[in-house]
């Protein structure tokens, strides 16, 4: 699998995510290469990871307190385009799972028992939710992903690497990620691999990322 990811993106490198936390027992809240500060835990416990590997996540108990927070100090805030994505593992618990905390302005989450994200212009005058057409299964870990690609004006949702569901709305949006802090909880069920990155990835793309999690050591 890993050398297939290197001979279909050999002549289309996928890009640098501006963060990545791996959510585990090893690095706990820390960004993988240290390019974001680290984050402060809250009321969480690690548990098994998306491939069942022991300390690959953290467990969230869909409380006020059960969630990790990270200072923005300008390292997160993409402004144009941008995708979010992590493994998440639903506990039966609408609820975030990464959310911009000015005014919930960016995240993905999970209502109505889907896979739902919102993306809001940066003045408040535009906002797009959208989510998936499908329920994740309680208790089984599934990857989520959303994009906002500034120059088409295209928001999409994915499940396990695959487009959900998609709308166009208005190209050229300055979205609200200047939110001095963000969190990941505030959902029961668990977490793992929290990824940002400031472009729209395409399905193939995402589905490079995940594969990036799975070659991991």
């Amino acid at each position: 699998m890993c050398k297939y990811y290197y001979v279909l993106f050999l002549h289309s490198a996928l890009p640098e995510p501006v963060a990545f936390y791996p959510l585990n027992e090893h690095y706990k809240a820390a960004e993988k290469d240290n390019r974001q500060p680290e984050g402060i835990l809250g009321d969480v416990a690690i548990t098994n990871g998306p491939y069942n590997e022991p300390g690959g996540a953290y467990m969230f108990f869909g409380t006020h307190t059960s969630y990790i927070e990270f200072p923005n100090d300008g390292g997160l805030d993409t402004r144009l385009s941008m995708t979010l994505m992590c493994w998440a593992r639903p506990g039966g618990q609408d609820g975030k799972l990464f959310s911009y905390e000015k005014s919930d302005g960016v995240l993905i989450a999970i209502v109505d028992g889907k896979f739902f994200s919102r993306f809001t212009s940066r003045d408040g005058s535009t906002q797009i939710d959208i989510a998936t057409t499908e329920a994740p299964a309680t208790g089984v870990w599934a990857h989520v992903a959303a994009t906002y690609d500034f120059s088409t004006g295209n928001v999409s949702l994915y499940t396990n690497g695959y487009l959900s569901n998609s709308h166009r709305v208005s190209a050229g949006l300055y979205i609200a990620t200047n939110a001095d802090k963000v969190r990941i909880g505030v959902i029961k069920g668990a977490i793992a691999e929290m990824k940002v990155y400031d472009a729209a990835l395409k399905e193939v793309e995402i589905q490079a990322s995940i594969r990036q999690g799975m070659c991991k050591s």
